[in-house]
């Protein structure tokens, strides 16, 4: 994976929520707020939120906040995955035997197999499967594209294809979904967004010159108006179209914005009252003493430690996932409709 500026934003945006994701889940929720209000509510009901001079409020406030960000995520992948089965059953309800030119066209540009041709009029490319990643060409766009703006268009969808893009949209809209809290990572999340049609764009400059790359920018307008189409697949907006146009003319690649002063500012902050909340929690209920007691947790250096590197089987795990199926992506595939 070419640490591109659309790898390097996933990786922030992946790497950031990894990291917090699993010392506020595994750590301050899951190994010590839920244990202490369980235990305490097992014990005394409702009551124990309050009694004998220690509150679990602020616990329960901080396990609120947390849980509806957990929620939110879940929501977010639920509607993402239900769309990209939509899209996917719609594309192969469309699908036309592939022509030769088209299918040596997909083989020239390594996606053999992974090229379906769609019934429209409309003119776009797009390319969807979060599992097995594919690329879809409109008849629309087939029919009025010259041969070398077709590989164009082919390359631009090898990049996302390759890049397991449908995928990374589907984790780049939950991840911010679930730590609502952190602007951060909307900045993030729109930076990667921008960054991966640029980076699309210069593969397609790099094997194929930029003629036919403007050509096909020029004949692909929008995608069509299918209401999950947003949701499930690695398209460009035409919002985009400005920045595109502009590294085309100049060979480099435009300042993208995303990340801002005031995000990052607003994300430090929300870092540090959810920190405050999570230290309040404790202290409410009789401090780390009173807490070990009830739970077992130790809050020395060793304990905050282990904490964090509970994401490293994690991260671990996702990197190798990742390796797995981005090698996929290089196997044909049968693109006979069905």
């Amino acid at each position: 994976m070419k640490l591109d500026t659309a790898n390097r934003s996933f990786a922030g945006l992946l790497g950031a929520s990894l990291l917090g994701g699993m010392f506020i889940f595994c750590g301050a929720v899951g190994c010590v707020l839920v244990v202490l209000v369980v235990s305490r509510l097992a014990q005394d009901g409702l009551a124990a939120l309050s009694t004998d001079g220690r509150t679990l409020w602020p616990a329960a406030l901080f396990m609120a906040v947390v849980g509806a960000g957990a929620i939110a995520g879940l929501f977010s992948l639920w509607r993402q995955i239900g769309a990209s089965r939509r899209l996917a059953d719609r594309v192969r309800e469309l699908s036309l035997p592939l022509p030769d030119e088209l299918a040596a066209a997909a083989e020239r540009t390594g996606l053999p197999g992974r090229v379906r041709l769609v019934d429209s009029d409309e003119r776009f490319s797009f390319a969807y499967g979060a599992f097995t990643p594919r690329a879809a060409v409109s008849r629309g766009l087939y029919q009025v594209a010259s041969a070398d703006e077709l590989e164009a268009v082919l390359e631009h969808e090898r990049y996302h294809v390759r890049n397991l893009d449908p995928l990374k949209v589907l984790l780049a809209r939950a991840l911010p979904a679930t730590f609502f809290y952190v602007p951060a990572l909307s900045g993030l999340k729109a930076r990667y967004v921008a960054a991966r049609e640029l980076a699309a764009d210069r593969r397609v400059v790099a094997s194929r010159g930029r003629a036919p790359l403007a050509g096909a920018l020029l004949k692909v307008v929008h995608g069509p108006g299918w209401p999950e189409l947003q949701v499930a697949a690695a398209i460009g907006g035409p919002e985009l179209l400005d920045v595109r146009i502009a590294q085309l003319e100049t060979g480099s690649e435009p300042n993208i914005v995303g990340l801002t002063a005031r995000a990052l500012a607003l994300s430090a902050g929300a870092a540090a009252l959810l920190t405050g909340l999570f230290v309040a929690s404790i202290a409410a209920y009789g401090g780390p003493s009173a807490v070990a007691q009830t739970t077992g947790a130790r809050f020395d250096v060793l304990n905050v430690a282990g904490g964090l590197l509970c994401a490293a089987p994690w991260a671990a795990g996702a990197w190798l996932g990742y390796r797995w199926l981005a090698r996929r992506t290089h196997r044909p595939l049968d693109t006979t409709p069905s």
